[in-house]
């Protein structure tokens, strides 16, 4: 009895650390890369995870939010174009 408690647990702890891929759009401009899902966009603030990517990419990827960057993502914009995003996120696997 104990071994099946012990089992079960053991699936309930690591099964809620599953990570869920999302398929979404590399979007790459001079402001900044982002993925665009379910219709919003997220700047990206660890960009050494998505530089082999184009603009346009399609990828499967996890990620998480995040309130602040300071990450290779958070640098000055010289252009004059606003990209409104919904939050930073920290790109975790991307393929």
């Amino acid at each position: 009895m104990k071994v099946f408690l012990y089992i079960s647990l053991m699936f309930i702890v690591f099964g809620c650390k599953k990570e869920m891929s999302k398929t979404a759009i590399v979007i790459v401009d001079c402001t900044g890369t982002y993925l665009s899902w379910n219709g919003k966009d997220y700047k990206i603030c660890n960009l050494e995870k998505v530089s082999s990517f184009a603009n346009g990419s399609t990828v499967e990827v996890s990620f998480k939010k995040l309130t602040e960057c300071n990450g290779s993502g958070n640098f000055f914009v010289t252009c004059y174009m606003n990209h409104e995003y919904d939050s930073w996120i920290e790109v975790e696997t991307i393929n």
